[in-house]
């Protein structure tokens, strides 16, 4: 029985396809996110979602590759890890940078309220 290790490459291809499914998901993510964002600051918005797709890649070796065990979980092809990683790396893009949205425009609000005519 061997303990944890940190062994990040395998030789069943499980981490390229992984690699590859997050190069896929960053732009799809990216672009959502700059679009549907209303704050001024978007840059902090896409670091927000490149962060999310980040942990989703961690997330995604650490359960099916050899991030942290020496052996992958059985069963698994590459295939499926790729589309697992695109999926989840969408996904937790897009929720992060909508995070990062929200809490831009609370620390800015003052920029979004609407001025009130003064009247003489």
């Amino acid at each position: 029985m061997s303990g944890p290790t940190l062994q990040i490459i395998d030789g069943q291809g499980i981490f390229y396809a992984a690699l590859f499914g997050l190069i896929v998901s960053l732009p799809l993510s990216l672009f959502l996110v700059f679009w549907m964002s209303a704050v001024k600051r978007r840059m902090a918005v896409v670091t927000g979602a490149f962060i999310g797709g980040f942990i989703g890649f961690l997330i995604i070796l650490g359960w099916v590759g050899t991030l942290i065990f020496d052996t992958v979980l059985p069963n698994v092809s590459p295939a499926a890890a790729f589309f697992g990683t695109v999926l989840l790396c969408s996904a937790l893009g897009l929720a992060f940078g909508v995070i990062a949205d929200v809490i831009v425009a609370r620390l800015t609000a003052r920029d979004y309220r609407r001025q009130t005519a003064i009247h003489e």
